[in-house]
């Protein structure tokens, strides 16, 4: 699984900071020694590029989540959650399951999922020491908002995620068809 992770956080860092960044954590990753493959997350390379480019961890973990929703493929299973912004967020509880029918040894926490009268709380349940996953959400809770055209506060609680919800279309949402394009009418 860790293989799967690295190569995720290598396309991420490659697409988003270039490939001369990706070579040099490669050569430092040569001087360490790697840890096992025990189910956990390694995010190690991760890590390392935020000391070089002086970013937070915290900050590195968010824009991967909003990357990730710029993948076609993870983008249509988000959109497939919901069909606008508050939808895809009370069904946020249902992502865990979801993933690990894709990738059974994937160790995404279980979420809880309130409402309130402005917005939406995501608490994430299973101990997540290093808040890698909540960071990781609140980047993908970013790069959803962003997709449906919602404008929204979000705020990172201890262990919990708070979205207020101020305008659901402050903008026109990317285009979402299950089909993918659609058809054009009169064609064969």
């Amino acid at each position: 699984m860790n293989r799967l992770v690295n190569r995720a956080i290598e396309e991420f860092l490659r697409s988003t900071y270039g490939e001369e960044l990706v070579q040099a954590l490669e050569d430092d990753a040569t001087a360490e020694v790697r840890v096992p493959d025990d189910g956990r997350m390694d995010t190690s390379a991760l890590a390392r590029a935020a000391k070089r480019l002086s970013k937070p961890f915290s900050e590195m973990l968010e824009d991967m989540g909003a990357w990730m929703t710029r993948i076609e493929p993870i983008r249509r299973l988000l959109r497939f959650s919901g069909r606008d912004f508050k939808d895809f967020l009370l069904r946020m509880d249902e992502l865990p399951g979801r993933a690990n029918l894709v990738l059974p040894m994937l160790p995404v926490p279980r979420l809880q999922v309130e409402t309130s009268e402005r917005g939406v709380r995501v608490m994430i349940i299973d101990p997540d020491p290093q808040l890698v996953w909540q960071f990781l959400f609140v980047g993908l809770i970013r790069g959803m908002a962003d997709d449906f055209g919602a404008l929204c506060l979000i705020t990172n609680d201890e262990g919990s995620i708070r979205i207020d919800i101020w305008d659901e279309q402050f903008s026109e949402g990317r285009l979402f068809c299950l089909q993918g394009a659609p058809a054009l009418q009169g064609t064969t």
